[in-house]
């Protein structure tokens, strides 16, 4: 593997340690060496001096081989080492808007993200906020609704009453509706919707034409394979179907169906009494595969091949982004991702598990105009974070720690705005942002400020959550609402995604489109 990686044309910032320990390797890979010469000492950490410095000079060789690796997928993930025409890992400095676009486009960025020029103004409402978090929070521990000991501990919510009038009206349509086969739902909200003639993108001309749409969609929203449907529609045959198939995943076809059925749903006037049009939760479904696909990654809870894809669920219910993701990585780049490029519905809070959130994504979150709930599964999770100096209660002393610099926000704010307006304009991706700026960036000024940043968003949002009640429901519901999509998703792809499907980034985005399809038209 390092004889292929060190023909790459790798850069960095100065002299990198891990740039100079590959060209190393390199030269002693040309002369067959087994055996690390003494000269030969790299700056690879403290953790692997030793076995590089030993008296087995083999040994010793093989230490900086791994050693290289792990320097250099550290440096690869936070950007400090790139390859400039990679589309993933290229540098840095280019999610960033160019310094000279930045510097003259600087009052449209500020203004288009609704954020000050000056830092306090955004700084001082944000510590009030946390000040007075911290304070609800004591009161809370003293009046016994919270208790603290050297963790928080939540006691858990009632269970809602049910309306019988509801619960009889929800009983007379199911049984109006009885039990009818997934066509004939398509059919049904095809007829209302039309999302053929926007698949299209124009007006049938002939039942051919209809069969093939709908069997593009089963084809890719489903486990049947372009030859099961032809099987279902003698009309057709398979190679007209994958034919289909390709037609419809171009220029995100799907999707453009899958928005439009949304909004014939939320176009009731029942669709109102659902929820807020404001809230949603994101989460990451895993669907089974073949260890094949150059995707897949082995689901810790069943062991299987699988790849993930990751839905936003609107609190009034329907899926409106969708996208496929790798699993065992973390989720919190796409989830942000969802929200700044779904322009019909605004979301001004999206709910997560611990898995969808970090500290600077919750800071950046905000930066771009939302923010980021996560329901925290580890309570050691919970503490309260408040500036250096502020007063802490001594209710919640246990839980409080007063390390976050807002100095340190301030003098990286036009970076971390910068950084933000590239996102929104779609000049960088979130999920490549929080890539580059995850743990791996440890040090990094601007990482620093954006994790502090997120620090005290993550502190006035657990006062919110640990205090008030209704929002803690909320949050529960919208996420519970999104689980019982993903068991629907499960009840309509039953099978695994043959490796057809998943060759490429868009054949896998088209699965995850058609799918969420087929969840939208059976919710509507």
């Amino acid at each position: 593997m390092l004889v292929a990686i060190a023909k790459l044309p790798w850069q960095a910032t100065g002299n990198h340690p891990a740039i100079e320990s590959l060209a190393k390797l390199r030269d002693l890979y040309a002369r067959s060496a087994r055996s690390l010469p003494d000269i030969v000492s790299p700056q690879l950490g403290s953790v692997w001096r030793d076995a590089i410095s030993g008296y087995d000079r083999e040994r010793a060789f093989r230490a900086l081989e791994v050693a290289t690796l792990f320097a250099l997928r550290r440096t690869v993930r936070n950007g400090s080492v790139w390859i400039e025409h990679s589309l993933t890992f290229r540098g840095r400095e280019r999610l960033f808007l160019p310094a000279e676009r930045s510097h003259a486009e600087a009052k449209r960025h500020y203004a288009r993200l609704a954020l000050p020029a000056n830092p306090e103004e955004f700084l001082v409402p944000l510590l009030m906020r946390v000040h007075a978090g911290v304070q609800a929070v004591a009161v809370a521990a003293r009046s016994g609704a919270l208790h603290i000991d050297d963790e928080l501990h939540l006691s858990a919510l009632p269970a809602d009453d049910g309306d019988p009038q509801v619960d009889k009206l929800r009983a007379r349509l199911d049984q109006r509706i009885g039990e009818v086969q997934l066509p004939e739902v398509i059919l049904a909200v095809d007829a209302q919707v039309r999302f053929s003639w926007i698949m299209l993108g124009r007006e049938l001309r002939s039942a051919e034409e209809l069969l093939m749409t709908y069997a593009s969609i089963l084809a890719h929203g489903t486990s049947l394979t372009a030859a099961d449907c032809a099987r279902m529609m003698p009309q057709l045959s398979a190679t007209s179907i994958r034919q289909a198939m390709r037609w419809a995943s171009d220029e995100r076809r799907l999707g453009k169906a899958c928005q439009a059925v949304l909004e014939f749903m939320q176009g009731h006037p029942i669709a109102t009494t659902w929820g807020r049009s404001d809230l949603a939760s994101s989460d990451m479904m895993s669907m089974e595969t073949t260890k094949r696909v150059w995707q897949a990654r082995l689901d810790p809870r069943r062991n299987t091949p699988s790849i993930g894809i990751y839905s936003h669920v609107g609190d009034r219910w329907g899926i409106f982004h969708a996208q496929p993701f790798v699993l065992n990585e973390r989720q919190a780049g796409v989830a942000i991702e969802g929200v700044v490029r779904q322009e019909q519905i605004e979301t001004s809070q999206l709910a997560v598990d611990s898995h969808g959130y970090t500290d600077f994504a919750m800071g950046l979150s905000r930066l771009l105009g939302f923010d980021l709930c996560p329901r925290l599964k580890d309570l050691k999770q919970r503490q309260l974070y408040v500036p250096r100096g502020m007063p802490i209660p001594a209710d919640v002393a246990s839980v409080c720690v007063a390390n976050v610099n807002a100095s340190l926000i301030v003098s990286h704010w036009d970076a971390l705005v910068r950084l933000t307006a590239a996102v929104m304009s779609g000049h960088a991706r979130a999920v490549a942002v929080m890539a580059r700026f995850g743990s791996a960036a440890r040090s990094d000024p601007i990482y620093e400020a954006g994790v502090h940043l997120g620090r005290l968003m993550r502190t006035a949002f657990l006062a919110d959550y640990f205090v008030n009640a209704a929002f803690r429901r909320e949050l529960h519901r919208v996420l519970n609402r999104g689980e019982a999509v993903n068991a629907l998703k499960r009840a309509i792809y039953t099978g695994r995604v043959s490796p057809v499907q998943a060759r490429r980034v868009d054949e896998m985005q088209a699965v995850a489109d058609a799918l969420s399809l087929l969840a939208n038209i059976v919710m509507a």
